[in-house]
């Protein structure tokens, strides 16, 4: 709305329309007279709410009528078949001014016939004839005729039983009471007419749209086609700032779309699904800076559009009238769902997909969302709704990573040949910047031209990205995802060569762990600090951490033999060479099985001896040799008996 220019379908091509999107309706007859209380019309017609009722048991609405006023043309009404509704003229207006008789026999009837016989040529039944009276024009006239006498011929000669289809304006440019009566009676007349055209036509182009869509299971039907009709309709509810009811159809052709890619899963796919299959050859990112993106739509009604290609125009729109709606959180929800399944859809139909494509793809499409929902947002809403919009964060931060690893941006000796071509590669699939973010210096594009130029300039990105999704973690309790951003930053710094600033993020991770009994994630993360701690040269850290991993059930055989290999590679280093000896706790090793003492009661006077028999069971997956073992005892009173022992054991 507010004067954009809109891309509307009509008789099988494209037409530009730079008006306002609102219902059309055409005015023949005398222009400068139309032209003279155009924008009386326009200003005042929306004034007063009409009540909007539609079928099918629809709840009624509240509506402000408005209308696009255009020179009447034969070749506006539309011919049988055509299904464009938005350039589609609920209503044709004449205009008069005409009092005099012999003016009106002579040119005026002629001029109305003509018209009217152009409208029955189309079978157009919605139209109304406007007289305009003027106390200054029957001044200057001698032989005319009272008011009611044209305005009487013209219902005899044209109106039959419709009398109310010619109307009187008075004096519509004075500023009088009787105007303003007048003037009033004529927006109610207009108002009433265009809703009803509105009305019925609305209701035959959804008839017609629901018989094209229950004939999907026939042969030669095209979703590209059909889509292209309900986008329509939802064209029109938005004209009407119906905005819910509006993406209400593309929440449709969302659902309809995705469940012929879940049938085609299933081995039942639809013929027409093929032209979506074609290789990816595009991966520049979601548009949506602009109401329309034209380019992709055009390729939807050529049948030419890739599976991005039609979720990315879907969901484009999808957003526009979430933003109308004042809904932009709904935007990020809905874009992280999108991503996610559009990487599994892809899969699903076997497309084609070059090497960091889809992983470029994700990337600007996040920072793309994230930067429509900053420009209709302020800063405290997003500080405080950043729940919304962390997943995006990290996705973006995922998504990065791996296209620095595709590179050769994340690794101590920086990219090769073969991964600098990669990167052209890469970057050629993105194309030319596009236009509404050619002058934003922080556009996704220009953001990932960079981040992909160099190994400082990856690392600059990729921490930024990381430290900004951690710190939303955070602040919304979500500590076990920072801690995984925190594992890959781990992993980032390991690659890099740079041990040190690892260590803590995966020590960070295991407490929560630990504390928390997920044993599967225990593992992977001791897997990580082992190799950490072995950098760092963190001998007795890395011992114990092997055997912790030796003895971890959750592991394979070949590895767990591999911490216990080191394990035993080290105790079979000479003392001399030792710097020291590397006590181990025993929990990683063995468990005590069975203990038994001989007297039985374990009680025995001073001096007197205690026969003690240990069952230890070895957690090693290979024998482990024992030069030694020594039990420690620690006696304390046992409550309502004489005393008891108890047994650690280090080895």
């Amino acid at each position: 709305r507010g004067g954009r220019g809109w891309w509307m379908e009509a008789e099988d091509r494209l037409q530009l329309f730079t008006m306002e999107n609102r219902p059309l309706a055409t005015c023949a007859g005398d222009q400068a007279l139309f032209s003279s209380v155009y924008s009386i019309l326009v200003q005042q017609l929306p004034r007063e709410p009409m009540e909007w009722r539609r079928s099918y048991g629809r709840p009624p609405k509240m509506i402000h009528l408005e209308a696009n006023f255009v020179q009447f043309k034969e070749e506006l009404i539309p011919k049988e078949g055509n299904r464009a509704l938005l350039t589609f003229p609920f209503l044709h207006i004449f205009w008069t001014d005409c009092c005099d008789t012999e003016v009106y026999k002579a040119t005026a009837k002629d001029e109305i016939t003509k018209w009217q016989n152009i409208l029955k040529a189309y079978s157009s039944v919605d139209w109304l004839i406007v007289v305009v009276e003027s106390d200054a024009k029957k001044k200057n006239k001698t032989n005319i005729l009272p008011r009611t006498s044209i305005v009487d011929k013209i219902r005899n000669d044209f109106c039959n039983k419709q009398s109310d289809r010619c109307v009187v304006l008075s004096d519509p440019l004075k500023d009088s009471a009787r105007t303003q009566e007048s003037w009033n009676a004529f927006f109610a007349k207009l108002r009433t007419l265009l809703l009803m055209s509105f009305t019925k036509n609305l209701g035959k182009f959804e008839d017609d749209m629901r018989t094209m869509r229950e004939k999907r299971t026939e042969a030669g039907w095209s979703f590209s086609a059909y889509f292209m009709v309900q986008e329509e309709l939802a064209f029109v509810f938005e004209m009407l700032q119906q905005y819910e009811d509006a993406l209400v159809q593309y929440d449709e052709l969302d659902a309809l779309f995705t469940q012929y890619i879940v049938n085609y899963g299933a081995g039942d796919g639809a013929n027409w699904l093929t032209s979506f299959c074609q290789p990816v050859r595009s991966w520049n990112g979601l548009v949506l800076r602009k109401p329309i993106d034209m380019d992709k739509r055009e390729l939807i009604q050529r049948n030419q559009a890739t599976l991005l290609d039609l979720r990315s125009y879907l969901f484009s729109r999808q957003c526009t009238l979430l933003v109308l709606l004042q809904r932009p959180w709904e935007v990020a929800q809905r874009a992280l769902q999108l991503l996610h399944n559009c990487v599994q859809e892809l899969k699903l139909l076997e497309v084609s997909v070059p090497v960091g494509a889809l992983d470029c793809w994700v990337f600007l499409s996040c920072l793309e969302v994230l930067q429509r929902i900053e420009g209709c947002c302020e800063r405290a809403q997003l500080d405080s709704n950043c729940g919304h919009t962390v997943g995006l964060w990290a996705y973006a931060t995922e998504k990065l990573k791996s296209l620095g690893n595709q590179c050769g941006l994340v690794t101590e000796g920086g990219p090769d040949s073969e991964d600098l071509n990669r990167t052209v590669d890469v970057l050629a699939g993105l194309g030319a910047e596009r236009s509404e973010t050619a002058n934003s210096p922080q556009s996704p594009y220009k953001t990932l031209n960079e981040a992909l130029s160099s190994v400082e300039a990856f690392e600059k990105h990729y921490l930024e990205l990381s430290y900004m999704a951690m710190e939303m973690y955070k602040t919304i309790g979500r500590v076990r995802s920072a801690q995984l951003l925190g594992k890959e930053l781990a992993d980032f710094y390991m690659r890099k060569g740079e041990p040190e600033k690892a260590e803590s993020y995966l020590q960070e991770a295991l407490r929560t762990y630990l504390s928390e009994g997920w044993a599967l994630l225990i593992a992977h993360t001791r897997k990580q600090l082992a190799e950490c701690q072995k950098r760092l040269q963190q001998t007795q850290n890395y011992l114990q951490t092997s055997s912790l991993l030796a003895s971890d059930q959750c592991l394979a055989e070949t590895e767990r033999t591999h911490y216990c290999q080191e394990i035993l590679k080290m105790a079979a280093t000479p003392h001399a060479q030792q710097e020291e000896r590397v006590p181990l706790a025993m929990e990683g090793f063995a468990r005590l099985r069975r203990l038994r003492m001989e007297p039985a009661g374990a009680v025995v006077h001073v001096g007197g001896t205690l026969d003690m028999e240990l069952t230890i069971h070895s957690l090693m997956p290979v024998a482990v040799p024992l030069d030694q073992l020594s039990l420690h005892l620690h006696l304390s009173p046992a409550k309502g008996a004489g005393r008891g022992g108890e047994g650690a054991g280090r080895a």
